[in-house]
Parts: structure tokens; sequence; C-alpha cells
């Protein structure tokens, strides 16, 4: 279960081999206008499945309608907690109750699977295990809609005979997380840093066996004693936000190597500036 859970959590984070759905023309070659309502918002339902918890949320017809979507979330996700937070629609759509009860029981064989649905469009997105059994209950769903849709549905097809160990290796090979920037002198880094940092995180999140290494550099400006004792300090600081950010510090190795390894000229202010770097590596733990 945990290796399961493990590579669905890398492959959220990390995409996969996307498969669009083929959706075909509903019930007849004529495509008449959707149905009219009234309503004080726009028809929308949301659906999201994820770390054992279902969220539903969106506009019901009635109560009669409540019960079917509690219903079909009983029988559908039956080992989840689930969560609703229904809103009045008035006058519905003809299709909306069959609809929104049809789309839970689509997100069957999905995992972490979201959706969203309102009066003239469709999104899914979803990890799967056999994308041929997935494509079959959204066409199911698809009959129900009326013609003129527009269908946006998403599918990352996963093996999971597949380790989570593999995956997070042959991610690590081309991982390229961006450059973590420092002012001159200091161990403040400068904005653009973070979202590096945050995707060297989610990364970390989802692959625990590994370790991170976190190498400082400076430029070659002041003695070599000092460029050694500021970059040491900058990735203590790198560290200390993935700290922060859940990270064990156990898994964590942080090095400062000064300025011996230049990445652009020292003579030029821009050559500086890429010197003082951090580099980050991340490397597995298991064979």
């Amino acid at each position: 279960m945990r290796n399961t859970r493990d590579i669905l959590a890398i492959l959220l984070l990390l995409g996969g081999t996307i498969w669009s759905v083929p959706m075909q023309p509903g019930r007849d070659d004529v495509e008449p206008d959707p149905a009219a309502y009234s309503a004080t918002d726009p028809a929308e339902f949301e659906v999201t499945s994820f770390r054992g918890t279902l969220d539903l949320t969106g506009h019901t017809s009635s109560q009669r309608h409540e019960n079917r979507l509690r219903e079909a979330a009983a029988e559908n996700f039956a080992e989840q907690a689930v969560q609703f937070e229904f809103r009045a629609l008035g006058v519905a759509p003809d299709w909306w109750d069959d609809a929104t009860v049809a789309l839970l029981a689509s997100l069957t064989s999905m995992e972490s699977p979201s959706a969203y649905l309102n009066h003239d469009r469709l999104r899914i997105r979803a990890i799967v295990d056999d994308e041929p059994v997935a494509s079959a209950r959204l066409q199911s769903l698809h009959r129900i809609l009326p013609p003129g849709f527009t269908v946006d549905i998403q599918l990352t097809e996963v093996d999971k005979s597949t380790s989570a160990n593999s995956l997070c290796q042959r991610q690590f090979a081309v991982l390229k997380p961006g450059s973590v920037g420092f002012a001159e002198s200091g161990t403040e880094m400068r904005a653009a840093a973070y979202p590096v940092l945050d995707r060297i995180i989610a990364l970390a999140d989802a692959c625990r066996d590994s370790t991170i290494s976190i190498t400082g550099h400076t430029d070659s400006t002041g003695n070599e004693a000092w460029n050694r004792h500021l970059s040491f300090a900058r990735a203590q600081a790198v560290a200390t936000h993935l700290e922060d950010g859940g990270i064990d510090a156990q898994r964590l190795i942080v090095t400062g190597a000064g300025s011996s390894f230049p990445v652009g000229d020292n003579a030029t202010r821009y050559g500086r500036s890429l010197n003082r770097r951090i580099e980050i590596k991340l490397e597995s733990t298991t064979p």
C-alpha cells in the first residue's frame, strides 16, 4: 500500500503520460442548445479525492438529489471520509441530477481524481492503472450530457509494478530545479529562490528514501576562509527552509565550497552573480 501511495504522490507531482480521452458526439447528429435553467449562481459541481478524503462541493436541485449523491459517494468511495458542501440550485438542467451522480461513479477506478462540471463544461484530472476501463466509464457519463459540451479530460496512466524508488531515481537524473541566488555578501535568498525550493520540498516529500545534498558557492570576492564560511551559511539557510517545509534534517547534507568551483567569470558582475549559488542534489538511499 505504501509503495502505491508513494508512486501516486510522485506522479501527481511530476506528471506522466497524458491521455486525452476522445469524446464522441451526443445522442443525436443535431446539436440543440443545452437545456435552459434558472439559478442565482451558475450550476457548478466539484469532486476531489485525495489522501483518503472525498470532497463534494456544488449545486443540488433537491433533497432527493443530495441523497442520491450521498449514496453514490458511499457506494463508490466506501473507504474514504466524505465531506459535503451542497448549495440549493433552484431550477436545474434536466440532466443535472443524473450527470452529477454518474460523474461520481465514473471516478471509481481512478486515483486522486479531481473533476469540475458546470452547465456547459466538464474537466477531469486523474491517475489510472487501466486507461480503457476509465475511458469506458467516461463515455457512459458523456451519454448523459447534452451535445455541445466542452470536455477536457487528462488521465495519467501508471504501471503500479514500477517501484517508487525507480521513479524517484529517474527524476533525480533529470532534476534541474533552477537557480537559488543570494545577494552579494549576504545569506538572504532572493525572492526567485522560494518557488525553486518549494519544488525541491515537494519532490523530497514524495521520494522519502533519499538524501538531499546542499552545497553553497560564492564568488571570489573576499578571502577564501570567509568565502567558505559564507557558502556554508547560505547552504544552511536553504537547509533551514527545507526543514521548515517538513523535510527531516537527518536527510540533509550541508556543505560550503567557497569560491572553488565557479560557473561564471569572477571578473564580471554577471559572472560573480552566477557564482553566488546553491547546488542541490537528491540521491536515493536504496538500491
